[in-house]
This record gives C-alpha cells, sequence and structure tokens, in this order.
C-alpha cells in the first residue's frame, strides 16, 4: 500500500463521499476508486459499504482508519524533521564560473548563500564557458553560472539570469573617441586587447574581425580581466568587456565606451547543471538564492 492511497481512505472515511474525497484531492473519481480498490485487494477486505448515497466504513474499515491516520501523521512529523535539517545545511557545493563573474557578479550572492548556511563548503572554480560545461557532464562540479550566447545542450539545463551589455571600450584619450562612430574597420589601425584562447569574450571578437576581413594593426592578450581594464586605461588599444566589469571606471572617466557600428554578441547570465543531476538540497538552496540575489538584477530577464 502507499501512503496517497491512505490518505484517499482516511479523506473518504471523514467526508462519506468518493465524490467530494476526489474533488479534495485533485483527482478523478476513478483515480480514488483505483486506490480503495488496490487498498482492498491488498488487505483482501472490504473497506467501505455503499447504502444509497452513503459512503460508510466497514468494521474492516473502522479498524484500519486509526492507523492510516498514525501513517499520515508520522509521514507528515517526518517530513518537518527533514526541513529543519535542511535549514542547517552541511556538505559540499562546486561552482564553476568566470572570472568576471566571480569578481564582479557573484560576490553578494556568496556573501547572502553564506550567511544563510554557513556550514556549506563551497568551492569556485574559474574555467571557460566549453570547460565548465565538460565538468559538469562528468559531475566534477554541480552547477555553472557563465555569461556567454545562449548556452543549448540536451543534457542540460539551462536557466537565464540577465541579458548583459558588452561594450567595445578605450582609454578616455584614445584616438579613436575622436570618432562619433566606430565600425570594425577602424580597429585595423590599432591593438586589439584579448582574453585568454577559449574565453568567449576573445571567441567574440575573432569573429567580428573575420567576417568584416579585418586585421588589427597589433594585438595583446591578458588572463586576467584586471589586467586587460589597465591596459586598456593606459592607452594600449581596444578591447570588449560586459559592462558590469567596468562600471567604476567608466563613472570617474577614466575609461571611455565607443559607439560601436557592428556586429555585438547577444550575451546572458545563464546558470546550468545536468539534466540527470540529484537536485540537493544543498544544490536546491543555492538555485535559490540565485534567483533571489542575481534575477533582478540590472538588465535582468
Amino acid at each position: 500500500m502507499e501512503l496517497r492511497q491512505l490518505k484517499t481512505f482516511a479523506l473518504i472515511a471523514k467526508l462519506g463521499s468518493f465524490v467530494q474525497a476526489a474533488d479534495r484531492l485533485g483527482y478523478a473519481q476513478s483515480t480514488v476508486t483505483n486506490h480503495i480498490q488496490i487498498l482492498e485487494n491488498e488487505m483482501g477486505v472490504r473497506l467501505f459499504e455503499r447504502l444509497g448515497h452513503r459512503v460508510m466504513l466497514t468494521n474492516q474499515g473502522k479498524s484500519l482508519l486509526p492507523y492510516a491516520q498514525q501513517v499520515i501523521q508520522l509521514t507528515s512529523e517526518a517530513l518537518t524533521i527533514t526541513q529543519k535539517i535542511d535549514d542547517d545545511l552541511q556538505g559540499k557545493l562546486t561552482i564553476g564560473t568566470g572570472e568576471s563573474l566571480g569578481t564582479y557578479r557573484l560576490p553578494r550572492l556568496f556573501q547572502t548563500y553564506r550567511k544563510a548556511h554557513s556550514k556549506v563548503e563551497m568551492i569556485l572554480k574559474f574555467a571557460s564557458c566549453t570547460n565548465i560545461c565538460d565538468r559538469i557532464r562528468n559531475n566534477e562540479i554541480d552547477v555553472g553560472i557563465i555569461i556567454n550566447d545562449k548556452i543549448m545542450g540536451e543534457d542540460l539545463i539551462v536557466k537565464n539570469i540577465s541579458d548583459e551589455q558588452m561594450l567595445f571600450l578605450t582609454a578616455a584619450d584614445h584616438p579613436l573617441v575622436l570618432k562619433k562612430i566606430i565600425t570594425p574597420h577602424d580597429l585595423a589601425g590599432t591593438c586589439v586587447i584579448f582574453t585568454e584562447p577559449g574565453c568567449s569574450y576573445r571567441s567574440s571578437v575573432e569573429k567580428i574581425l573575420k567576417d568584416c576581413r579585418v586585421s588589427p594593426q597589433s594585438f595583446l592578450e591578458a588572463s586576467s580581466i584586471e589586467t586587460i581594464k589597465q591596459l586598456i586605461m593606459l592607452g594600449l588599444g581596444i578591447s570588449m568587456l560586459p559592462r558590469f566589469t567596468v562600471e567604476k571606471e567608466l563613472s570617474e572617466g577614466r575609461m571611455h565606451a565607443v559607439c560601436w557600428d557592428g556586429p555585438i554578441p547577444n550575451y546572458k547570465v545563464q546558470i546550468l547543471y545536468h539534466k540527470d543531476k540529484w537536485i540537493s538540497p544543498i544544490l536546491q538552496s543555492f538555485l535559490d538564492a540565485t534567483r533571489e540575489c542575481l534575477i533582478g538584477t540590472e538588465g535582468a530577464v
């Protein structure tokens, strides 16, 4: 016998009606009837008698009722205890993300989650989007938060958090600042500063250059967003970064966002995990915290 069958039995006994019990439970009447038939077959007795329009317990049904009610009550208490345990979660959560998100967007989320679940060990892994997806598939990380074009994969659950504006950036006194509109062909006369290979930002800029058949004067490459920002502000070149990484520098006038007339990637912050991943209480609590902390930020969807 199953808990749902006992719940159906107890409710019919209380209401005296199969129809009312089906309506209260949101079942079809045939489902309610089936639940009782299964119980009666397993126990080898009749549980209800139908006298006209009335449904009454048999003697065997009256004997079963207190036990059914006790099972239902104990199950409810067990769930309550489990929920109390979950309020004091303990364990490990491995999160994969990129440097830009991990540095500029996620610390507030980690702070909020840490206050709520101080005994959960959070392990942060910086990696490229492709690497994060591979490590999710290999169960090396539990959940990823990435910024990229829409991630597709039948084996992945992907949820959008926010749309992010990408900017082409220069120093405030860079020669390109004098131009009202910048096109990809203007990059032929300057240095382009790249993130490291495998980064989605770099892949997008390389595609723009290839599609527009533009060869920049020179290139610089750096693995750190902070380093790239310093190179930009020193006037060494132009680079593409998300707005949320340069808000402070733009407000202080130390960096300039050019008026870009060319292709621009439609980046989204996304949270992802494997479709077959067990959503543990720790993982569920982190997904809930992410939704509360990040969805609703500027540009959020």
